[in-house]
């Protein structure tokens, strides 16, 4: 699928941040890193780019983005994070990042329609 991006931010990167993972805000305002739990306060996703502490790193903010899926996914599933920030189907009360727009598997890149809330599935 191709990624149509929305609206990009640049922010500071806290520790390693990698291409088309899920991230959530850092500690120092205007600073991300990457997710590590269905509970973080989930940002976006990181472009394509590997980044790593103090460096500059691009977020989808909206739109549709291309995330890298930790578990099998389907299609209209909500997505949160897990320990390494990769997208994987949210259960309830959970943190999404949005909704998949294709099927996939563990460490194949699909696409997110970007659309932060709380899974009530």
């Amino acid at each position: 699928m191709t990624q149509i991006q929305g609206l990009i931010v640049g922010y500071s990167t806290e520790g390693e941040v990698k291409g088309c993972h899920v991230v959530c805000h850092g500690e120092v305002v205007g600073s991300v890193k990457q997710a590590t739990a269905a509970t973080d306060k989930l940002l976006g996703v990181s472009t394509r780019v590997t980044t790593h502490a103090t460096e500059h790193t691009d977020v989808v903010r909206s739109g549709l983005a291309l995330v890298t899926y930790g578990d099998t996914v389907k299609r209209g599933d909500p997505l949160t994070a897990d320990a390494l920030g990769r997208a994987v189907k949210a259960t309830s009360g959970n943190i999404i990042i949005g909704f998949a727009e294709e099927d996939g598997e563990v460490d194949e890149v699909g696409s997110v329609f970007l659309m932060p809330g709380i899974s009530a599935a």
